[in-house]
C-alpha cells in the first residue's frame, strides 16, 4: 500500500511540474504575459463594478472588444457570473488579479482533480497520469489555460468544477459533488446536461427506497446557486434565465438569434474540415469555429476505439450508452449556436464533453495505455503548436 501511495505521489508531482513548465515556456514565448494583465478578462472587470456596487459595468461603451451585453442602455457582463465571484473573493483580499496566472492554477486544479479522479477509481499511477495529460496538455484545454480571456475563463472553471464534482460523485460524497456541478452550470450553462444526469442517482434513492432526506440535504447548496444565479439575472434583465447572450448586438442583429436549427448543419460541417499541408509544407487549418475535433482533442479518438472494443467485446452497457449519447446531446446543442466558438485553435466547445469522457474511462477496468503513449506525445506536441502559433495569429 505505501508503495503504491509512494507511486501516484511521484507521478502527480511529475505531471503538475510538466504543466507548470508547459505554462511558463508558452508565456515566456509571449512575452512574459503570466502576470500580465488581461484586456478580455469581462469577469475581473464585473467583480470590480461590484465592489464599486454597480451590477452592471459602467462606461460599457470603452470596452467595444468584449462581448457586453445592451439592455435598456445599460451594459452588462454576457456570461453566467460564477468566475466573476472568485475574482471579487480575491479583489475583497486585496490579492491581485492576473487573470492569465488564474486561469493556469484552474487548468492545474483540472489536472490535479482528474488524476485523482482516476487513483480512487482504483487505476493505475502511470494510468492516472496518462489521462491528467490527456486532459490538459494533449487538448484544446492547454490552449484554453494560456489566456485568461473571458471565453476560455468561463470554460475551463466549468471544466474544473466538474471534474471535481465527478471525482466526488464517484465517491458518492453527493453534496460537495453537487454544489460543484452547479457552480459548473454557473459557468457554462449546457453543463446543466451533466448535473442532471449525475442527479439521477439520488433522485432514484428518494423514488425508490424513500430516501428523501438524503435528497434535500444533496439538494440544497444546487438550489440556493440556483437561486441567486436566477435572482442576478432578474435584477438585470428581468427573468430568471436570461444571462445576457440574448442582447449581444451581434444576436441581435442576427436574422436567427443566438440559438437556432439553422446553425445546426453549417456548424457539424465546420467540425468536419480537416487540417492540410499546403505546397510548402505548411499546415492550414480553419481559426474560425473550428475544425476536426480528434486532431486537436484525440483523447476523443481514444474513446472512439475504445467504445469500439466494448461493443465488440460485449461490454458495451446501458451507461455507456447514456454518456455517448449525452455527449453527443451536448455536441447538437453547442452546435445551435451562431458560433462554434469563433476564433480558435482545434474545437474548444468539445472539452465540455470531456467529463462524459472521463467517467466512461473511470468505469472501465485497467487498461494498458502504454500503446497510446505516442498519440499523447503527439497530442501535447500539436496543441502547444497550436497555442504557440495563435500568439501570432
Amino acid at each position: 500500500m505505501k508503495q503504491k501511495w509512494a507511486s501516484h505521489i511521484q507521478a502527480l508531482t511529475g505531471v503538475v511540474l510538466l504543466y507548470g513548465l508547459a505554462i511558463l515556456l508558452f508565456h515566456s514565448l509571449a512575452g512574459g504575459t503570466l502576470l500580465a494583465e488581461n484586456a478580455y478578462d469581462s469577469y475581473l472587470l464585473q467583480a470590480q463594478n461590484w465592489l464599486q456596487g454597480s451590477v452592471s459595468i459602467q462606461n460599457g461603451e470603452n470596452y467595444p472588444w468584449l462581448e457586453l451585453a445592451i439592455f435598456q442602455g445599460q451594459y452588462y457582463l454576457s456570461f453566467p457570473l460564477v468566475p466573476s465571484v472568485f475574482a471579487a473573493v480575491l479583489l475583497l483580499l486585496h490579492i491581485p488579479v492576473h487573470s492569465n496566472l488564474l486561469i493556469a492554477l484552474y487548468g492545474l486544479a483540472v489536472l490535479v482533480g482528474t488524476y485523482l479522479l482516476f487513483w480512487q477509481s482504483g487505476k493505475s499511477s502511470k494510468s492516472c497520469a496518462f489521462f491528467a495529460l490527456f486532459v490538459t496538455l494533449g487538448s484544446n484545454t492547454f490552449w484554453l489555460c494560456t489566456s485568461g480571456g473571458v471565453w476560455m475563463l468561463a470554460q475551463v472553471c466549468c471544466l474544473m468544477f466538474c471534474v471535481w464534482g465527478c471525482f466526488f460523485w464517484l465517491r458518492k460524497q453527493e453534496v460537495p459533488a453537487y454544489f460543484l456541478l452547479a457552480l459548473a452550470v454557473g459557468c457554462r450553462p449546457f453543463t446543466a446536461l451533466l448535473a442532471g444526469l449525475l442527479y439521477l442517482r439520488p433522485l432514484w434513492q428518494a423514488v425508490v427506497k424513500k430516501q428523501w432526506n438524503h435528497l434535500v440535504k444533496v439538494s440544497v447548496l444546487p438550489a440556493l446557486v440556483a437561486a441567486a444565479l436566477g435572482y442576478y439575472n432578474w435584477v438585470r434583465f428581468g427573468s430568471f434565465t436570461e444571462f445576457g447572450h440574448n442582447y449581444l448586438p451581434e444576436f441581435v442583429r442576427a436574422e436567427y438569434g443566438q440559438f437556432h436549427l439553422e446553425y445546426l448543419l453549417p456548424n457539424l460541417m465546420n467540425l468536419l474540415r480537416p487540417v492540410l499541408l499546403t505546397d510548402t509544407l505548411d499546415l492550414s487549418f480553419p481559426l474560425f469555429n473550428g475544425f476536426l475535433p480528434i486532431l486537436a482533442n484525440p483523447l476523443l479518438l481514444l474513446w472512439l476505439i475504445a467504445i469500439a472494443v466494448e461493443v465488440k467485446r460485449g461490454r458495451f452497457d446501458y451507461k455507456d450508452l447514456i454518456l455517448v449519447g449525452c455527449f453527443a446531446a451536448m455536441v447538437v446543442g453547442l452546435c445551435l449556436h451562431r458560433t462554434l466558438g469563433g476564433w480558435q485553435f482545434g474545437a474548444r466547445y468539445l472539452v465540455d464533453g470531456f467529463p462524459f469522457v472521463l467517467l466512461f474511462f473511470a468505469k472501465r477496468k485497467e487498461q494498458d495505455n502504454e500503446r497510446w503513449n505516442g498519440l499523447l506525445l503527439a497530442a501535447v506536441l500539436f496543441n502547444f503548436y497550436g497555442a504557440v502559433y495563435m500568439l501570432s495569429h
